[in-house]
């Protein structure tokens, strides 16, 4: 487990339950788990941001205020594991219920 990520998950305040679960799917995918990682340090997205089915984190951020940061680490990975699934909410857009 990535001690800076914990810790920004401590320093939000994130339910343990949830900290759990967020960090196994970080762990499948070390390679956003270290972008994730980098934009923890330096608040910016790496210039280098891999690119997965057509979308960056930074692409991803510029979509919804919910996807600053956190959420769009979070969606890349879905774009990964469940890509049809990830399309659909993307499509969907993110309005809040």
């Amino acid at each position: 487990m990535s001690s800076i990520i914990e810790k920004y998950y401590n320093d939000n305040n994130v339910a343990p339950a949830l900290v759990k679960q967020k960090i196994e799917r970080l762990g499948r995918n070390p390679d956003i788990e270290k972008e994730f990682e980098y934009w923890i340090e330096n608040k910016q997205y790496r210039p280098d941001s891999m690119e997965i089915e057509g979308y960056t984190a930074q692409k991803l951020s510029q979509l919804s205020k919910y996807l600053i940061g956190e959420g769009a680490f979070m969606l890349l990975i879905e774009l990964r594991e469940a890509p049809d699934k990830a399309h659909k909410k993307i499509a969907r857009g993110f309005k809040v219920k």
